[in-house]
């Protein structure tokens, strides 16, 4: 048992179905800019195993790349103690980054070079982190991806298929301005989760520094209700509560300790999601029907709840960082 609490520690179990909620907006905010042509089941699983992969990867390989340090700073996690090896965890990663690398081009070029990137980030990451504050930048970015490649997931080539059917360049252009405001809401929450837990940690934190890591874990009410307040405002200010609500928590009653205000702020991924995911799932529904009847709306408005709840429960089981 304390060898499987260790590995689900390792693997950052808490933290995946912030993983699975990331990779399905991104699915669907594809599935929404292209008038929803995709299947929306097509390649979804596949998609989960990737995105999952990937941080799997990133996580035991982090913990291989920090063997050195935590034997003395951490001797309780899995390497130090002694509960596996070190080879154990190498192997695990690479087959894990190579299997999301196969699976990914099973789909298409873009979602490839897009796991690409990731893995590309992770090693970026997993190399500075211990060096340079500036390390949260590529951990973001490796977040933020996920949001790309499950877009990419859901329309393929969206510039070849645009010409296709007669759209301009600027109709083209627009959707990745919608998915990269998104997605650089969640890179700056992210960067902002890491300074924040550093700062916290400090006795006596630069005052400046305090105050920007706490405005951009507030950011994404902004970024990501961007797009969608002017035309949405009902749905958008239903996707903001949540997180709001949850953000203050953290930053009062779960904010000492320091890993629980961390693990807080961590649980809070999917809700950040869910800013989108409201006004995105009810502006897609037509005419005398509800969320109910269209189950593909449904999911998207439930599965960044449903990532929340479970992620909290799975901190009970193994720490989220």
């Amino acid at each position: 048992m304390n060898k499987l609490i260790a590995l689900l520690a390792s693997l950052r179990i808490a933290n995946a179905p912030s993983v699975i909620s990331n990779v399905w907006l991104g699915y669907m905010l594809g599935w929404f800019y292209w008038g929803g042509n995709a299947d929306p089941f097509s390649d979804l699983f596949k998609l989960i195993f990737i995105g999952l992969s990937l941080y799997f990867a990133g996580n035991l390989a982090n913990d291989w790349f920090d063997r050195k340090w935590d034997r003395i700073h951490r001797p309780e996690r899995a390497l130090p103690s002694g509960l596996f090896s070190p080879f154990a965890y190498l192997v695990a990663a690479i087959f894990l980054a190579v299997n999301g690398l196969i699976s990914a081009a099973t789909i298409n070029y873009p979602a490839f070079y897009t796991a690409v990137a990731i893995l590309g980030l992770i090693g970026i990451y997993t190399w500075l982190h211990k060096h340079t504050r500036w390390a949260v930048v590529p951990m973001g970015l490796c977040r933020a991806g996920l949001y790309i490649l499950g877009y990419f997931t859901a329309v393929g080539h969206p510039y070849t298929e645009g010409h296709r059917y007669g759209f301009t360049d600027l109709e083209l252009v627009m959707p990745y301005g919608f998915l990269l405001t998104h997605a650089l809401g969640l890179l700056i929450y992210i960067a902002g989760l890491s300074l924040a837990a550093r700062y916290e940690s400090v006795e006596h934190p630069p005052h400046g520094m305090v105050v920007l890591s706490r405005a951009m874990l507030f950011l994404p009410l902004a970024a990501m209700s961007a797009w969608w307040m002017i035309y949405y405002p009902v749905p958008s200010i239903i996707g903001l509560v949540p997180f709001a609500i949850w953000l203050i928590l953290c930053l009062t009653k779960f904010r000492i300790p320091i890993p629980r205000f961390v693990s807080g702020l961590l649980a809070g991924i999917p809700l950040i999601d869910f800013i989108a995911a409201s006004p995105l799932a009810l502006s897609k529904m037509t005419d005398g029907m509800t969320l109910f009847d269209q189950p593909l709306l449904l999911a998207t408005f439930l599965i960044p709840l449903a990532a929340f709840v479970l992620g909290r429960f799975l901190q009970r089981v193994a720490p989220a960082t």
